[in-house]
């Protein structure tokens, strides 16, 4: 993965900032992420599924608001009027250790998921995926974000790297007003039938409890993936796969605070 170069002549203390969020945003999502789902189906083929991100529930939200991750992610088209907003505030602390010196990064993320596939899924090819983002706050030393996609199996456990790109630099980058951000990444990889497909938004700051919002799942602000899919159906979601989806939300989240990935 590589992002920009930086610009020349910037102090030797805002590099090593960067550099340290950088690093603690690839290690948070090469960590992996929660996720969890159930059954359905819908359209695939040897072309690109335009899976869009919906607020049908809400599978988990940490107590101070720095993740949420939410049924779901497929075709079906945006559901309501009014885009849904989500404030999440970066307050899963990142320490960069020696490298970098004495500079800590906070994290906060939304993830999207899928129910689990009926059958094996191929990826192949560019990724594009939009997110609408905002945040209110004031100039920070630093902030990023990245975007990625992820695989679990029915026990919770990620599967293999996650694949991602993300963007950084210097101050906010984010918009004091709804903005679509869009990052595309490559993805050669088969996900196996009954395992759960997430996508993640996750920003990072040099501020702690630094605020940003996400939009999504409507007509005017719609967040989606597009996923070169050769082979394999991306499922719906249903009323029931909904309901037992949050259930096996319940397994990744023990999973996931076992391993104080945070």
């Amino acid at each position: 993965m590589r992002a920009s170069i930086l610009p020349p002549k910037i102090p030797a203390a805002r590099v090593a900032l960067v550099s340290a969020m950088l690093l603690a945003l690839s290690l948070c999502v090469s960590a992996g992420l929660v996720h969890a789902a159930p059954s359905g189906s819908s359209g695939s083929g040897d072309a690109v599924a335009l899976l869009n991100f919906h607020m049908y529930s809400v599978v988990y939200a940490n107590s101070n608001s720095s993740m949420f991750v939410y049924n779901g992610a497929d075709m079906n088209p945006p559901t309501y009027s009014t885009a849904p907003t989500t404030q999440v505030f970066c307050r899963m602390h990142q320490s960069t250790g020696t490298w970098f010196g004495d500079v800590d990064v906070w994290l906060g993320g939304v993830s999207w998921i899928t129910q689990p596939l009926p059958e094996d899924v191929t990826v192949q090819g560019e990724v594009r995926m939009v997110v609408w983002m905002s945040s209110p706050e004031q100039e920070t030393a630093a902030s990023g974000y990245a975007f990625g996609i992820s695989e679990v199996d029915e026990m919770g456990n990620p599967i293999g790297e996650p694949a991602y790109q993300y963007y950084y630099s210097f101050g906010n980058v984010l918009s004091p007003s709804p903005t679509p951000f869009e990052l595309t990444f490559t993805v050669d990889q088969t996900f196996a039938g009954g395992h759960i497909i997430g996508f993640f938004a996750i920003v990072g700051s040099a501020s702690q409890g630094w605020q940003f919002q996400v939009h999504f799942d409507s007509p005017s602000m719609n967040s989606f993936v597009a996923l070169p899919v050769i082979a394999g159906v991306i499922p719906e979601f249903t009323q029931i796969g909904a309901i037992v989806s949050m259930a096996v939300a319940l397994v990744f989240t023990c999973v996931i605070a076992r391993r104080r990935i945070w």
